[in-house]
């Protein structure tokens, strides 16, 4: 009866093994984004880069929301029920060089599914001065 009951250990730790990668694998969405504003200048005043996500705000895990890696400071519903996500705007600032940049919007949903949005904004830096 030892016998078994190793083996049955065993074979469950080596199931655990090899399925739990597998598991632990997590489908991912793409969701439409909109980045405002579409052009950021470095040399200016601001305090949010607001992020719209074509995803439902009810589904996302508010505090798992990233751009670039930098991490959400609001994140609200609008009209629609959508996700809205503002970071600030200086933290945003510190990723960005002057030109075209791509910034990826990141996040889980509550039934662990990974979501991403991708945007274009030109960055600038353009004194006020005259």
């Amino acid at each position: 009866m030892k016998n078994v009951s190793i083996a049955v250990c065993v074979c469950v730790l080596t199931l655990g093994l090899l399925a739990g990668p597998l598991l632990s694998q997590t489908p991912s969405l793409t969701v439409p984004i909109v980045i405002s504003p579409s052009t950021i200048n470095l040399d200016s005043e601001g305090v949010w880069v607001t992020v719209h996500a074509d995803i439902p705000y009810a589904s996302v895990v508010g505090v798992s929301v990233t751009l670039n890696d930098v991490a959400v400071e609001v994140t609200k519903a609008d009209n629609r029920g959508e996700l809205v996500a503002k970071f600030a705007v200086d933290d945003v600032k510190a990723i960005v060089e002057p030109g075209t940049v791509e910034l990826t919007l990141c996040g889980d949903t509550v039934t662990r599914e990974q979501f991403t949005g991708t945007d274009a904004i030109e960055v600038i830096k353009v004194s006020g001065n005259r």
